[in-house]
């Protein structure tokens, strides 16, 4: 007879070992857990104290596991995996809701409106969308499908190329009427943002590779984020740079119009892109049909 209650330990005390072993600081698992580093500390005690042995060399700079840690940490990162997704596959209901996760400008132009016509047609099942600037915050196991940006190459996920990216200056009909006809009087800015990671292309980045006089004269106004350049342009504030397949409904309906000038191909693209571990069901096939289609 397998008398697990007294031949393991407590339960509570692989999992924070599992998180403190993966991260090699208690202080990050803590932040996972949402627990204090004191109570990662302590559990991480209990489990040695029940074991007998140190799991874990401890400096300032970083958890180093023993012999002992290492072999353990990866069984207990294998069996816990295997528990979750048991566990998962157990209680999905019918009807799961697909997990979407993707930057937050191709989220708000591109993806909500092919979305949304994924919701009323005959394979629509409910969704969830987070957005996030960066690609970090998107690409975890907490998401059916994500739209991301880069070269494509990201190990363990499936990508499917979603457009190239070619950054144009857009503005609004008027806005761009203005500056071709010199009739702006310095009233519009370059909208412009901040580079959350080293290989955005912002205004400046931009201008290394095209001089343009009808927008170098243009003063540059930074704002609070990508999503909003467009935003402001939509507006008439200004121009922004936009990649024209992510902004295709703005431009078909007249909202927006790109300027006569060549554009910087970045040699990167918008993926979309599934987790090849995770489990899959039917809402997360139609959803990824939906979108690649």
């Amino acid at each position: 007879m397998k008398r697990y209650r007294t031949r393991l330990p407590p339960l509570d005390t692989l999992v924070f070992f599992e998180c403190a072993f993966r991260l090699r600081n208690f202080t990050k698992a803590a932040d996972e857990l949402l627990v204090s580093q004191a109570a990662v500390s302590k559990r991480i005690r209990q489990l040695e104290d029940w074991l007998e042995t140190p799991l874990f060399s401890r400096d300032r700079q970083r958890l180093a596991p023993t012999e002992t840690g290492a072999k353990l940490g990866e069984r207990v990162n294998s069996a816990l995996d295997f528990i979750d997704q048991t566990l998962g596959n157990l209680r999905m209901p019918h009807d799961p809701v697909v997990r979407i996760a993707s930057m937050s400008a191709i989220g708000m132009f591109w993806l909500q409106p092919r979305l949304r016509a994924f919701a009323f047609g005959d394979d629509a099942c409910p969704y969830s969308l987070t957005l996030a600037d960066t690609s970090r915050d998107v690409l975890t196991d907490d998401f059916d499908l994500v739209v991301t940006y880069g070269d494509g190459d990201i190990p363990g996920w499936t990508t499917h190329r979603l457009f190239d990216e070619e950054l144009v200056p857009v503005a609004s009909p008027a806005v761009a009427d203005a500056l071709l006809t010199g009739a702006h009087d310095g009233r519009y800015a370059r909208l412009d943002y901040r580079r959350v990671s080293p290989n955005w292309v912002n205004w400046p980045v931009w201008s290394q590779s095209r001089q343009s006089s009808l927008l170098e004269e243009l003063p540059r106004k930074i704002c609070a984020s990508y999503s909003q350049s467009i935003g402001l342009a939509l507006e008439g504030k200004g121009v922004a740079l936009g990649t024209l397949p992510m902004l295709a409904d703005e431009i078909a309906s007249g909202r927006l119009v790109p300027l006569p000038v060549e554009g910087v191909r970045t040699g990167r693209a918008y993926w979309l892109a599934r987790l090849d571990t995770a489990p899959s069901h039917r809402g997360v096939t139609d959803a990824w049909n939906a979108l690649t289609g």
